[in-house]
């Protein structure tokens, strides 16, 4: 296969997998739509790592637990599409809800313990339950060698390591850089639906988050946090947290401790963008 493709659901996906080589390995991306240059860095990524890569574009109701958050998020698989028709060994996967859910669904849930409970697990409650019931289906379903997530998720990707430690997926989990705009704004679906003004004031998020990577070992992580906070009173931005933590455990960061990530939310127009740094 040396071309493009495009399914409409997994039987004729698997169908066409089938009639590659037994050795052929295969890489997985998945998202929800919406695609951007962060997304193309991803399959650009497992195109040098594998010999063919498939794209599943769903937008997946059970990690979203405000409905009109669900309803607003955009859908633009013609635009999609148009924007991968170029690449060679690519396949392109837009399932239905019966396809990523059926009746006799393998998926047993898994306990995600603090993940769950702190940052985005507060906030969202429900979400990284729904996050690990999509990604489990989809790699076992799909069956690839290496599936591919963005950094800019750090939570969801420590939950996903989480699920695919539990339930014994034969396939590696490989995190990728955060891709960025000119200003710092961390490329992400939800922001097509900002205008360009709005663009402008969000990049108060990573100029934030580069402040706190450069002080914290300085001020310490209780200063580092209230000085942050500040920060966004002068923005029009509205944020919804800030959590110094350590980057594996998800526990609170402490003085002198190593691994620290600095996760941020915030609301942009009624646009909930969310960023982290590592330090």
């Amino acid at each position: 296969m040396t071309g493009f493709q495009t399914f409409s659901d997994f039987v004729g996906l698997k169908g066409f997998l089938k009639t590659l080589s037994k050795d052929s390995t295969i890489g997985l991306v998945p998202t929800m739509g919406a695609l951007h240059f962060g997304h193309i860095s991803l399959i650009k990524r497992a195109l040098k790592e594998n010999d063919i890569v498939v794209v599943t574009l769903f937008v997946n109701p059970k990690q979203f637990n405000n409905t009109s958050d669900l309803s607003n998020y955009p859908r633009v698989p013609e635009e999609d599409i148009k924007l991968l028709d170029s690449f060679k060994r690519l396949c392109v996967c837009i399932p239905q809800e019966g396809d990523v859910y059926p009746e006799n669904d393998p998926y047993q849930e898994v306990q995600l313990g603090l993940l769950d409970q702190v940052l985005e697990g507060e906030f969202r409650p429900g979400h990284f339950a729904g996050v690990a019931h999509v990604v489990h289906n989809l790699i076992r379903i799909i069956e690839p060698a290496k599936a591919y997530f963005g950094l800019k998720d750090a939570q969801q990707l420590a939950v996903i390591n989480l699920m695919v430690n539990a339930t014994r997926l034969p396939v590696d989990i490989i995190a990728c850089e955060t891709i960025r705009n000119s200003d710092g704004l961390a490329l992400s679906s939800r922001n097509a639906l900002l205008s360009k003004e709005n663009i402008i004031d969000a990049s108060v998020i990573y100029e934030t988050l580069a402040f706190v990577k450069d002080n914290i070992r300085k001020i310490g992580a209780v200063e580092i946090k209230k000085k942050a906070i500040a920060r966004f009173k002068n923005s029009n931005l509205k944020i919804e947290y800030i959590g110094l933590v350590n980057r594996d455990s998800f526990q609170p960061f402490t003085d002198g401790g190593e691994g620290g990530i600095c996760c941020l939310a915030a609301y942009c127009n009624g646009v909930r963008l969310i960023d982290n740094v590592l330090f």
